[in-house]
């Protein structure tokens, strides 16, 4: 089992985003690898081993700054060409850039100066978390249904939203 959702999401078109959603929804559109409607932790956790591949350039286990933010900033100058404005778009550039470096700081945990795969794991852990409301190891619809009751509820916590 472990084998082949690995291979499923190497096989992945669409990769899963460096950092894991605050919707419940986009969560799991984002991450379900196998497209099944639901991650499971092992999915996650496949997912994130491909992110922090793809982001480690010169391969050597570890997430400099230069690399980490250098991988932000591609998928998001590719978001920002929507942006008609060209001041709008620059005033957008520059406010998530200092965020990505706020991050990479927040990551760099034992802070010396790199993330490791551990920390980058450890990261998405936390969110997979907060989405998976029921405890049960899987982010699914139930979860979905379960964050909107809290949000009508007013019982959002984290920033975790439907």
């Amino acid at each position: 089992m472990k084998k082949s959702l690995f291979i499923v999401a190497l096989l992945t078109v669409s990769a899963p985003a460096w950092a894991a959603s605050h919707s419940t929804s986009t969560f799991i559109e984002e991450q379900d690898l196998n497209g099944d409607g639901k991650v499971s932790l092992e999915e996650f956790k496949a997912g994130r081993a491909i992110e922090f591949r793809k982001a480690d350039f010169n391969e050597d286990g570890v997430l400099s700054e230069a690399e980490y933010i250098g991988e932000y900033e591609g998928r998001l100058m590719a978001r920002l060409s929507r942006i008609g404005d060209p001041e709008k778009r620059l005033e957008e550039q520059q406010r998530q850039m200092r965020q990505a470096k706020v991050r990479f700081g927040v990551l760099d945990t034992d802070k010396n100066g790199t993330i490791s795969q551990a920390e980058h794991l450890a990261s998405g852990l936390r969110m997979f978390d907060l989405h998976d409301r029921n405890t049960d190891g899987v982010v699914d619809h139930k979860d979905v249904v379960l964050a909107e009751d809290a949000a009508k509820s007013g019982k959002t916590g984290e920033f975790v939203n439907p």
